[in-house]
């Protein structure tokens, strides 16, 4: 039994490196074992340090932050999964900006994509994601960190702090990556705290509330409901999506663009 299980959580391990991610119930399915079975092999493979586990699955470990020549930190882009998608998907999102846009944005790696992908334009983004003072930008783009709690798993901002100062700012447009995008069910994330403040962006904004959301995150649901999509105006996803989620979200009124 040892070698069995052994032999599967090794399987697991490749396939949760493979995909990036994957929720408990993707792999409950795919390695015919049950739920109970699966959070057990990834508690085994947490403690190997072989990947991250987060509520409802697990990711794939990456040094994704760094310190660069000079000894400053920074965030590896090139290393995020699913990169080639979500820079695409971030290039479209800066169509939508105007110069001298006040942005709000919510924690994620997509965002960061779209963040690196602003250019010829002076904005300023107010952004709970503990990662975006970090990542590359050009000069016209300026960071307005929200404070608040720190949650070292989503490195993100939240709580009563985030949410107030979002309260005294109206941005042009929302951009907001999603963990789990459904046609019925909506945005939902794993952290409760995060739907607060990504309900005080979508209320806050006079403009577009874009989500930016790579086909891995379509017709998943999560444990919190960030979002019902009557407030969502677009969403940008790749080609890899399914073309009946594509329809779903259309019939429900929400534009869809695909990059």
């Amino acid at each position: 039994m040892r070698t069995v299980n052994n032999s599967r959580r090794l399987q697991i391990a490749n396939y949760v490196k493979q995909k990036g991610e994957a929720s408990v119930q993707e792999l409950s399915e795919y390695f015919a074992v049950s739920p109970l079975t699966v959070r057990r092999d990834l508690t085994a493979l947490e403690e190997q340090k072989l990947i991250q586990r987060y509520h409802g699955g697990a990711k794939a470990l990456a040094q994704l932050d760094t310190a660069n020549d000079n000894g400053n930190y920074e965030f590896d882009l090139t290393r995020v999964p699913r990169g080639e998608e979500k820079k695409r998907i971030g290039d479209k999102a800066c169509e939508f900006l105007k110069n001298d846009d006040i942005i709000f944005m919510n924690s994620g790696s997509t965002v960061l994509f779209f963040q690196e992908a602003i250019r010829d334009k002076h904005v300023t983004v107010v952004t709970n994601n503990a990662r975006a003072p970090f990542c590359s930008r050009q000069p016209g783009v300026e960071i307005l960190s929200l404070g608040g709690n720190y949650m070292e798993r989503s490195k993100s901002f939240v709580g009563e702090i985030t949410v107030n100062t979002i309260g005294g700012i109206y941005s042009n447009c929302t951009i907001l990556g999603v963990k789990a995008l459904d046609p019925e069910r909506g945005m939902t994330t794993w952290n409760y705290q995060e739907c607060g403040v990504n309900a005080a962006m979508i209320g806050h904004t006079r403009g577009k509330v874009i989500l930016l959301a790579d086909h891995s995150k379509i017709g998943k649901v999560s444990n919190y409901v960030s979002s019902s999509l009557d407030k969502i105006d677009l969403i940008i996803t790749d080609s890899g999506c399914d073309p009946e989620a594509i329809a779903a979200f259309r019939e429900k009124g929400v534009e869809v663009i695909v990059v």
